[in-house]
């Protein structure tokens, strides 16, 4: 009985805040961690999470950044990957600098593409510390790296993501291999709002 209490708190807490438009992927995951280690078993991605999107957010730095994803991406990717970045841009920020992932074993993810400063390190980017414009790249040289080691669907590309060139295309343990799993669904759920669309 507790434990259903508890399920239902943390799942409607989770929707309300998701609903809302609040919560990135770190948000989003934070709260997933949380709810893990309490052994409770997560459902599937919600009926509700398909119609998800950031809304009619029109914040000059937003459209900044999802400019700069996009230009990016187009630079070292080519046309084809504009979308993928753009959709993994949304789902793990916002389209937001300085965002800061939860704490893990390997660290904190940084930026609008949430990636982790030693990844960052290993793609020659030396600090994602307050500067956009370096979290960015280091997001799109992320992709990169997981299109050079075979990631070439938008479901790939999210399994990279989250896994690291080293583990998208394996079986990870248990826990492990679920969170990658409910990632990708999040991304199939997550869509480019229409203001950023043009930037395609």
């Amino acid at each position: 009985m507790l434990k259903t209490a508890a399920l239902t708190a943390v799942l409607i807490s989770l929707t309300m805040t998701v609903v809302a438009g609040e919560d990135s992927a770190a948000d989003f995951f934070r709260k997933d961690k949380e709810y893990w280690s309490k052994g409770l078993v997560a459902p599937n991605t919600p009926s509700w999470a398909g119609s998800l999107s950031i809304g009619a957010m029109s914040d000059t730095k937003q459209h900044s950044v999802a400019k700069a994803v996009a230009d990016e991406a187009r630079l070292r990717l080519g046309d084809q990957y504009v979308d993928t970045a753009l959709r993994l841009t949304k789902l793990e920020s916002g389209f937001r600098c300085h965002v800061l992932g939860p704490k893990t074993r390997h660290g904190r993810a940084v930026g609008p593409l949430q990636v982790l400063p030693s990844s960052a390190r290993a793609l020659g980017v030396d600090s994602l510390h307050g500067d956009c414009k370096a979290q960015i790249t280091a997001g799109i040289l992320h992709m990169e790296k997981c299109l050079s080691v075979g990631a070439k669907s938008y479901s790939q590309m999210a399994a990279c993501h989250v896994a690291g060139w080293g583990g998208w295309n394996k079986r990870l343990t248990r826990k492990a291999e679920r969170y990658k799993q409910q990632y990708i669904r999040m991304a199939a759920a997550s869509n480019v709002p229409s203001w950023a669309g043009a930037l395609r």
